[in-house]
This record gives structure tokens, C-alpha cells and sequence, in this order.
């Protein structure tokens, strides 16, 4: 079946939802209405009004859960859930691979781009994860039972969050800002990946390893999030679909319980992580987490944007800084508290690449750059 790239294709109303300007945001209690927590633990509506924070679910790999909220979140998330555990837990650290004038850039100026996902090398990953939603969402039997168990909570949702979907998806497609990260276990320290070395660098790769803290923030106000990607093929998702239709029918009551639209809202942001964090299991050892910003959802006034020219094409990015906000709860990015360590690539230049490395870590407050640069052990072939 080839992906029509309609979550609605069933049904017979398209586009945003009825009466609705078709954006998100200018809805009531719309997918980006409630982000600011307060220090009561309460959810902030930017229009001013408040709700409890067990009225919606956050399920970005970001965002600190209580034992409560994990609970629900593992209801319909359980990888993303086990994941965060994982790295709460310091299992494993992240890494970026990435060449050396690209790392030196990132450290220099204190900032990641992140690029519009069309211009990325694994752009088409992002149809996969399309092709996979579209197909487990109208399958049989396992998207008519996810359906009918949202149906029998809420009449009409189902046909609101398809509908609701479908008005997003051009957005989606062509406004999602993204940054790769993948996991670093602590027996890579010394070597890093080889077949991220050969993937991603070129001629002169550097790896930047670094420390968990800015991700573990509890915060949603920077406007970033990362979810570890889960690598299936169109028949395995459709199969973990059924699973999580049979998880949400023995939890009906918790549904019924979260009202309609913030099962709605959950729903919506459930279904964007699956299609920007699903790939193809042949990439399955990169163990990649997806760093992503959607402006047209919610622009932060941290992320800055500009128009640059990336090997010769012309493009809008969005910078991450690398700075504390402390008015935000966001620590632990500075560069001498986020670089872990820099990882020198197979390369024939990897001496003058260290020594430099190790020049540029002084010029941003580092010290023991001697111990924060290291050359990996595998050959030059």
C-alpha cells in the first residue's frame, strides 16, 4: 500500500477541523496551549489560565515524569518511557558525529543548527515514518481498534485527531528542524562507533560526547525536544499499533477521565513522535535520538533563526544555544559543563586536529583539555 500521506483518507471531511483556522495553536487547549510549569507544578495556558499538570501528558524525552505521570506516559509509550529511564540513569551519555569544522563551529559559537529536515541526508526516513502511521492507523484489525477504543471514549475523536493531523502534516513535512544525536555507552569512550566514523565526518570526523544534564531538564519552554527513534518496518509498527490499541481498551476509564481534548492533544503529539522519531531498521546500530523544533507549533524566543547557505544552498536554521537559562530551568549547557569529551576520528591529520581541539576547548573556559581530547584507536584504512 503506498503511503497517500493522510492519517483522514477513510474518512470523508479533510483539512483542519470543523470551524478551525486549522492552527493548532489558536485552538482551546490546543497541543501547545499548556507548556509553561510553574513552580506550583501547574500547568500555564499562555493565555493566562491554569490546570492541574496531570491534565496533560508530556511525552518528549526531555521532560522529568513523577511516578504517576510515568505510569501514564508507558501507557502509550512504553519504549519512550523505558529510554528515558535509561538515560536518567546514565546508561549511556550522547554523542554527535560530525566533522571536524562542523564541531569546531558548534564549540566556537556556542550554538547547534538545526537544519529543516528536507535538507538532511536521512530526509526520506521521515516518509518512512509516515508510511508507517498511514498504514498501522487504517489497518485491520489493528487501527480499527485503536479507533473504536477512542470512539467509545469520546465519540467523533478519532475522525477530529486524523483531521486534525492531516491539517498539520504539510507543516510537518516541510517546517520540522532537526538535530541527530546517538547514544554513547561508556565502552565507546575510548574508540567511538566505526560504522558512525564511516557514516558521518568524512575525511576528518570528530565525535562530541556529551553530558546529560541540558537533557534531562524539567522544561518545555526552550521549544526543543528529543525522542529516541525506534527502527520498524511497516509490518512491526502495525503490529506494536495493536498493542497499544490493546493497552488503551483495558484503560478506557483513564481516558474517559483526561477529557476529550487533552486526550486529543496527547494523541496528536503521540502520533508526530512516530512519524519524526520511526526509521528503518537497517539504521538500527546508529541508535539515534532526534533532536527536533517545530516552529509553526511554537516558536521559542531562545531559538534564533537565520538564513544561510550550507554547501551551497540556501536555507533557513534555527540555533540551540549553548548557555544557561536559568528563567527556564535550563542547565548544564554551557560548553565546559556539556562536553564530556572530543573524539579526534581515524583521520591522518588526527595530531593537528587535537592540539587544536584542545586550543579551542581553552578559548570557551574548559579545563583538563588534555583529558577532554582523545584520539581513537581505530586504524586509518
Amino acid at each position: 500500500m503506498q503511503s497517500t500521506g493522510r492519517l483522514g483518507q477513510l474518512h470523508c471531511g479533510q483539512g483542519g477541523l470543523p470551524g478551525m483556522s486549522g492552527n493548532c495553536a489558536d485552538m482551546p487547549g490546543s497541543c501547545t496551549g499548556w507548556s509553561a510549569v510553574d513552580p506550583d507544578a501547574r500547568l500555564t495556558r499562555r493565555c493566562g489560565k491554569v490546570r492541574e499538570s496531570n491534565d496533560l501528558i508530556h511525552l518528549h524525552g526531555d521532560t522529568f515524569l513523577d511516578t504517576e505521570h510515568k505510569a501514564l506516559a508507558a501507557l502509550f509509550m512504553p519504549h519512550h518511557v523505558y529510554k528515558q529511564d535509561a538515560l536518567e540513569s546514565g546508561e549511556f551519555k550522547f554523542v554527535h558525529y560530525t566533522s571536524a569544522e562542523s564541531a569546531m563551529h558548534i564549540i566556537k559559537n556556542r550554538q547547534v543548527w538545526m537544519r529543516n529536515a528536507q535538507c538532511m541526508n536521512d530526509f526520506m526516513e521521515l516518509e518512512h515514518g509516515y508510511e508507517c502511521l498511514i498504514e498501522a492507523y487504517n489497518s485491520d484489525p489493528e487501527g480499527k481498534k485503536f479507533q473504536a477504543v477512542i470512539e467509545s471514549a469520546h465519540p467523533g475523536l478519532p475522525k477530529d485527531i486524523a483531521q486534525l493531523f492531516d491539517s498539520w502534516m504539510p507543516h510537518l513535512r516541510n517546517s520540522v528542524f532537526i538535530a541527530c544525536l546517538s547514544e554513547h555507552p561508556p565502552d565507546e569512550d575510548n574508540y567511538g562507533r566505526l560504522s558512525m566514523w564511516r557514516a558521518y565526518g568524512g575525511s576528518q570526523p570528530v565525535a562530541l560526547v556529551l553530558n546529560n544534564t541540558p537533557f534531562l531538564s524539567d522544561t518545555s519552554l526552550l521549544g526543543v525536544f528529543s525522542t529516541p527513534v525506534i527502527y520498524q518496518e511497516v509490518e512491526d509498527f502495525r503490529a506494536e499499533f495493536g498493542k497499544l490499541a490493546s493497552r488503551l481498551e483495558q484503560a478506557k476509564d483513564i481516558l474517559v477521565q483526561m477529557g476529550r481534548d487533552n486526550l486529543r492533544n496527547t494523541l496528536f503529539e503521540l502520533i508526530k513522535i512516530y512519524v519524526l522519531g520511526t526509521k528503518h531498521p537497517g539504521f538500527s546500530e546508529e541508535r539515534e535520538w532526534r533532536v527536533f523544533y517545530t516552529p509553526e507549533l511554537g516558536r521559542s524566543e531562545h531559538v534564533e533563526s537565520e538564513i544561510v547557505s550550507v554547501k551551497g544552498v540556501p536555507q533557513e536554521v534555527h540555533k540551540v544555544p549553548l548557555r544557561d537559562i536559568p528563567e527556564i530551568d535550563f542547565h548544564g549547557a554551557t560548553i565546559p559543563d556539556l562536553l564530556h569529551r572530543v573524539i579526534i576520528g581515524p583521520s591522518d591529520q588526527q595530531i593537528v586536529m587535537g592540539q587544536t581541539f584542545k586550543k579551542i576547548l581553552t578559548g570557551t573556559g574548559c579545563e583538563d583539555v588534555d583529558s577532554r581530547v582523545h584520539y581513537s584507536g581505530i586504524p586509518l584504512r
